[in-house]
């Protein structure tokens, strides 16, 4: 039986489809492969199943005639770039029966090694818009992100970059903040000047490998305001960091509810979704954990929200938080851990918040 609904409070604005569990690369920090967390690689969408989630986004955004479109990823636990036929069979149908449509728009996060110049005008012609994972520069990137042989990545990541940019695409870059990265802010920061890049999106590395020393919530947002402190120095306006921009739409009220890792608030389950092969969780770092498990690909997005909203645990202390309207909802994991501290978020949102309306953002 389906379940009935009226449009409901919360929109989903984002849907993350990891079409494959496998990848080129082996990065010594991956979440999804090291021990604790391995995803079996034999979950994977076939054309007509990613079809039929596309569909089934495009119908979800039709029955509540939401305003605000629907941000459909290519991402996940593998590189989606191995099952690239699949994908532009699926999405290539989906545009034959909605060519002019605008309720939702495509995205893809790559490692950038299996870009050629067809595949770049594929991606050009269905609309997809890609970005690309990139530590930085070469010492920085080849650190952790590595072939299987050993091998840095370095080299094939900025290959692939070129060929995009040649085919008219800005890309962005998607960028794992390690320590090492942590601690090399300025070098970092002559790269991303020195090879053009425009818009950077730093994922908090979380959840790796014991050998991997990751990062803290203070450090993390530490971080970001160190970064728009040297942008400002820099007169470097035209850079755009993913990440400050999230806040910002949340201090303006607008938020988009993705995720703390690399936005500005946690909408796990309820504002976003992420299809593993053929099962549905909240969030990526959620994959295998059995009292996450949503449903399954075949179900309306509203039985999916459902389930999620029976799952979230309520906040009284919030109600109190200084900042509670420019968090909007911290990620739901670490809230639930028995570490779980919000201080260096408040500290962070109280700075941040305060320097935006100096600098007449609010």
């Amino acid at each position: 039986m389906k379940y009935e609904t009226k449009s409901p409070i919360d929109q989903v604005e984002r849907i993350c489809i990891s079409v494959n569990s496998r990848c080129n690369y082996r990065c010594k920090y991956c979440y999804f492969f090291n021990p604790e967390n391995h995803i079996s690689n034999k979950s994977f969408l076939h054309s007509e199943e990613i079809e039929f989630i596309l569909n089934q986004a495009f119908a979800y955004h039709e029955r509540n005639n939401f305003s605000k479109s629907i941000k459909i990823n290519f991402v996940g636990s593998g590189e989606p770039l191995l099952n690239w036929n699949d994908i532009a069979k699926a999405v290539s149908n989906f545009w034959d029966k909605h060519p002019s449509q605008e309720r939702i728009r495509l995205y893809m996060v790559t490692n950038g090694s299996l870009i050629t110049p067809k595949i770049a005008e594929e991606l050009n012609q269905l609309r997809i818009f890609p970005s690309v994972s990139l530590d930085g520069p070469k010492e920085l990137h080849n650190k952790y992100r590595v072939f299987r042989d050993g091998k840095g990545t370095f080299d094939t990541t900025m290959k692939g970059i070129s060929v995009l940019r040649e085919a008219g695409f800005d890309v962005p870059i998607n960028t794992t903040l390690s320590r090492n990265l942590l601690e090399n802010v300025e070098d970092f920061l002559d790269f991303v000047i020195k090879y053009r890049f425009e818009k950077i999106i730093f994922d908090r590395l979380v959840d790796a490998p014991d050998q991997i020393d990751t990062i803290s919530e203070k450090e993390y947002y530490d971080f970001l305001l160190a970064v728009a402190n040297s942008l400002k120095k820099r007169n470097l306006d035209h850079i755009e960091i993913g990440n400050l921009e999230a806040y910002k739409r949340n201090i303006l009220g607008v938020p988009d509810q993705v995720c703390t890792m690399f936005g500005g608030s946690c909408g796990a389950g309820t504002h976003s979704l992420i299809y593993l092969g053929k099962k549905v969780y909240p969030c990526g770092r959620m994959f295998g954990k059995s009292q996450w498990l949503l449903g399954r690909y075949d179900q309306e997005i509203e039985q999916l929200q459902k389930q999620m909203y029976n799952k979230i645990i309520s906040r009284n202390e919030c109600l109190s938080c200084p900042v509670s309207r420019e968090c909007i909802r911290d990620c739901l994991l670490e809230y639930n851990s028995n570490s779980s501290n919000c201080k260096s978020r408040q500290e962070f949102l109280q700075t941040f918040k305060l320097s935006n309306i100096e600098r007449g953002h609010s």
